[in-house]
């Protein structure tokens, strides 16, 4: 290869990297992860890192803290909120 055709090639890929950039910089949405499907996915989680054989005991008790968060999120959503009586 000569110089200029390596020139060329740099010049090209580096253009290229640009146009990636751009698309990066595009906002994805996302749903919105309930309660009880994150409560499922990391009990799920904590049942994988349990058959590990390397498993650490922080990282247990770190994804059953998070569990129990979800848990909790989970059933102050289920509970029935006091309405307020307006007698007729």
């Amino acid at each position: 290869m000569s110089d200029d055709e390596i020139i060329t090639q740099v010049r090209k890929s580096n253009s290229d990297d640009n146009n990636s950039e751009s698309d990066e910089d595009e906002v994805i949405e996302t749903s919105k992860i309930s309660n009880y499907d994150a409560f499922e996915c990391f009990s799920k989680g904590l049942m994988w890192l349990e058959q590990q054989t390397d498993s650490h005991s922080t990282e247990l008790m770190l994804l059953k803290q998070l569990r129990g968060r979800a848990a909790k999120r989970r059933r102050s959503c289920l509970w029935q909120s006091k309405l307020p009586f307006k007698p007729i």
